[in-house]
């Protein structure tokens, strides 16, 4: 058996994700968390798909806790990585800024780690930064 990927840097975060999320799940409106221990060994992703073109950021805000809980009770020093999936360019949407922020507030209020927000797309992936969301 091999030893889950370490994602210590973008570059093991991006090729992660390229290598875990096929293309066809690219496509669709989405989002992977990727549950992390403590030495940001991938320990688990859960995808939730099916999501609307447009996201509420209570809902996002509970989706994001739901996670970040079952991450605290199974890894309490563990870390959380969102990929964003969902059709399209790969220039950043309200959508994805909704998630983003959203992200970084839950996983501050509950003491996460976060290792970044990623965009998805059958054609590009990217890392979401501040300037991105704003």
């Amino acid at each position: 058996m091999s030893e889950p990927p370490v994602l210590d840097s973008p570059e093991a975060i991006e090729a992660h994700l390229s290598e875990s999320i096929a293309r066809a799940d690219r496509g669709r409106r989405g989002v992977r968390f990727v549950l992390c221990d403590a030495d940001n060994r991938v320990r688990l992703h859960c995808p939730v798909d099916d999501l609307p073109p447009r996201s509420d950021p209570a809902d996002c805000a509970h989706t994001i806790s739901v996670f970040a809980g079952a991450l605290i009770a199974s890894e309490p020093h563990g870390a959380l990585l969102v990929a964003l999936t969902r059709p399209g360019s790969s220039a950043v949407q309200d959508v994805d800024r909704v998630w983003f922020h959203s992200a970084y507030e839950v996983c501050a209020k509950m003491g996460v780690r976060l290792l970044g927000i990623y965009l998805m797309t059958p054609t590009d992936q990217r890392e979401i930064l501040l300037d991105d969301a704003l």
